[in-house]
């Protein structure tokens, strides 16, 4: 299309006459229009042209490339809609063009309305076919990524449990109302709790003493907002208190929706207490 808007038409026409009165008729009903006398100065016209959005073609170009071999040197080099022009429409013409993507054939002596119209539904069934194309593009897209899934699921559960149990840190995951739906093994040797038992308890009735996260960040996470801690302190139930760090991040559904919490807590006091030599030294 051309850069007023106009969509472009290269008209292939020998005798010059018909050519300008086409053209003259063409631009007059919005079109812009780029002439060629023969099918090489076609050939060539497409080739270094962008912006062409219809070739109108006339089958008998005299001497040199015919109107079919013209359309088939094109169609080589892009894809771009064509209509034939000719002077009369016998099988001799079907037979010429026969396995060229074409969208419609204009009698030459046909009136400037009947060309017109011809014109107007091949732009149409272009664009049609340009949506379609595009349609088949995005459906091959999600053919691969449903192929790259699927190729992935047989592997993916194991390698998740893998890293979740063999991080370093405690992880437990909430839902919105606050009840444990998940703990690692991890969570379970740091702070003493049967996974059969914490699992569908609340996150108070778990953590009766001093939690790792209080109410305000556990509500702060539900609205979407991660947040951390580096130094805290966690109550035992024998009273003493262990140093830990923790993290508290939303998890969301297929929706898109907040679906509850992940935390992720680590016992730090051990660490602390071996570098504590070092640092008097």
């Amino acid at each position: 299309m051309a850069e007023s808007g106009k969509s472009v038409i290269l008209l292939v026409e020998a005798e010059a006459l018909r050519a300008l009165a086409r053209k003259v008729t063409l631009e007059r009903h919005g079109y812009a229009v780029i002439n060629a006398n023969s099918g090489n100065k076609a050939v060539e016209i497409a080739r270094n042209t962008a912006g062409i959005d219809l070739i109108v073609i006339d089958i008998d170009l005299g001497r040199g490339l015919s109107g079919a071999q013209t359309a088939r040197c094109i169609l080589e080099d892009r894809e771009i809609a064509l209509v034939f022009l000719s002077s009369r429409y016998e099988l001799d013409t079907a037979a010429q063009t026969e396995g060229i993507s074409c969208y419609g054939y204009i009698v030459s002596t046909s009136a400037d309305a009947v060309m017109l119209a011809i014109i107007r539904m091949a732009f149409r069934l272009a664009e049609q076919r340009h949506e379609i194309v595009a349609s088949n593009a995005l459906v091959a897209a999600a053919s691969a990524q449903l192929r790259l899934i699927n190729q992935r699921l047989p592997w993916w559960p194991g390698i998740a449990e893998c890293v979740v149990e063999t991080d370093l840190s405690a992880m437990a995951i909430l839902d919105r109302t606050l009840n444990f739906m998940y703990v690692s093994d991890r969570f379970v040797h740091d702070y003493g709790v049967a996974d059969s038992w914490a699992i569908g308890r609340h996150y108070s009735e778990v953590f009766a003493q001093t939690p790792p996260a209080g109410p305000d960040v556990l509500q702060r996470a539900l609205s979407g907002e991660a947040q951390r801690s580096d130094a805290d302190c966690l109550g035992q139930s024998d009273g003493s208190l262990e140093s830990t760090r923790w993290e508290c991040r939303p998890w969301y559904d297929a929706g898109g929706a907040v679906g509850g919490i992940v935390l992720y807590t680590e016992v730090v006091t051990q660490r602390e207490t071996a570098a504590l030599p070092s640092m008097r030294r």
